[in-house]
């Protein structure tokens, strides 16, 4: 740890960054040498030896699953409820598309101003003051805003499977109860059936997404082999461009897989409103 001949950048000497400040300095790189350690090494031996993390994590999956119910509880009754008006409209060529784009507009809209109220009062509690490669508000943002979004998809999807407002009503848990399951907070997904099966759900690229940007560490959190968390917080004393290319390259799959659902889903509506013209 960092003494007291070594300027402290942040009040708590015992800070992560204060670590970095002192192996960085010749009295710390020949205390690691000492102990047969690399720098990075003794970067991470400093951190809390298990969940380190944990708060943070918690934090964050309330607000991905907070982010995927809004999206559900907007779009599950959205169509089933107009049921009779959406037949008769076809009937005189109301098409598909021009009806999912009405509805996806009004809602999405609505889910991302939500997700704005959220990420606003969460950081008002507890600012985030890391990220990958955008300002931590705009990439908190845009993880919440997409997973709401697939959140929105999912439930217009079942609103269009339904074939009441009742049985609408009753998917909502059941699609909503996975998604904490499958998070990879409450249970760890340590198998590849379980990462293959965590994949399905939104909460769970949510939560990559948002413990990317803050900086979560796999290792830490008591899952190593878990793929989620790949950021560029405190990773290495003299991280690289090739570190940064990294975390970057990883959030951005992680938004891509949030759109790609997003994408399946807005086509399962479609052919579910197909399938009532028969």
């Amino acid at each position: 740890p960092p003494n007291a001949q070594i300027p402290q950048t942040v009040p708590n000497k015992f800070d992560c960054q204060n670590v970095v400040n002192a192996l960085k300095t010749p009295q710390g790189q020949i205390s690691t040498a000492k102990k047969h350690l690399t720098v990075d090494q003794a970067l991470k031996n400093s951190f809390n030896p298990l969940n380190s993390g944990a708060n943070a994590q918690k934090i964050l999956f309330i607000m991905a699953f907070a982010a995927v119910m809004f999206g559900c509880i907007n779009g599950t009754r959205e169509i089933v409820k107009e049921e009779p008006i959406y037949r008769r409209e076809r009937t005189v060529n109301l098409g598909i598309m021009p009806y999912m784009f009405s509805k996806i507009v009004v809602l999405g809209i609505l889910c991302l101003l939500q997700s704005a109220v959220l990420v606003i009062i969460v950081a008002l509690r507890a600012p985030f003051d890391h990220s990958t490669f955008l300002p931590p508000l705009v990439e908190m943002y845009i993880s919440l805003a997409l997973t709401s979004l697939a959140g929105l998809m999912l439930g217009l999807a079942i609103s269009a499977l339904a074939p009441n407002n009742d049985r609408a009503a009753s998917f909502i848990p059941i699609i909503l109860i996975p998604q904490v399951i499958f998070s990879g907070i409450i249970f760890q997904l340590n198998s590849p059936l379980l990462q293959i099966l965590g994949s399905f759900f939104a909460a769970r690229w949510s939560m990559a997404a948002l413990g990317s940007s803050v900086g979560l560490h796999a290792d830490l959190l008591g899952n190593e082999k878990d793929f989620a968390y790949q950021g560029t917080l405190f990773t290495k004393v003299y991280p690289t461009a090739a570190d940064q290319l990294a975390a970057t390259a990883h959030l951005l799959l992680m938004w891509f897989a949030l759109v790609v659902m997003i994408v399946v889903l807005a086509a399962a509506t479609a052919y579910f409103l197909k399938r009532k013209d028969v």
